[in-house]
């Protein structure tokens, strides 16, 4: 009967803890779960961006002075691995003719492309959209003046 007593005691004497250091607790779980879901949320980030890794980029495009429906574009691979060039576009239509890329760009080397356009451009100044893209979808765009002769 005196252990019966003890606990009673013991359970009379046993407070909760007091509000404040309950909400600091609260606080404490809430960043920690913040913590763990943003390096979460940036290692999925960074693995997704790793994954597509290819990149090509217009550097400049010439016209020649002569006239003539020919332009010469050159294209860097500036991303990770190499690309194989597909086609290119001058105002929406696909370029003929002189368009004969290598069939391999190397990782970081740039490419020459003479393109003949398919369409006939105005003569005159002219806003002309160039796009470059290659077997798997990876594209490049640019939009430039020149005068047509």
């Amino acid at each position: 009967m005196n252990f019966g007593k003890r606990i009673r005691k013991f359970r009379k004497n046993t407070r909760a803890i007091s509000p404040v250091i309950a909400t600091l607790l609260m606080i404490a779980i809430a960043v920690v779960a913040s913590l763990v879901t943003y390096a979460w949320v940036m290692g999925y980030m960074n693995f997704t961006t790793e994954k597509t890794g290819k990149a090509i980029q217009i550097q400049s495009v010439a016209y020649p002075s002569a006239g003539g429906q020919t332009f010469t574009i050159y294209v860097q691979n500036v991303g990770d691995s190499d690309l194989t060039l597909s086609s290119v576009f001058i105002n929406g239509a696909a370029a003929t003719g002189a368009w004969a890329p290598s069939p391999a760009l190397i990782k970081g080397n740039t490419a020459s492309i003479p393109a003949l356009a398919s369409i006939n451009v105005p003569t005159g100044v002219q806003s002309v959209t160039i796009k470059v893209t290659t077997t798997d979808g990876t594209f490049s765009q640019i939009t430039q003046q020149f005068t047509i002769k």
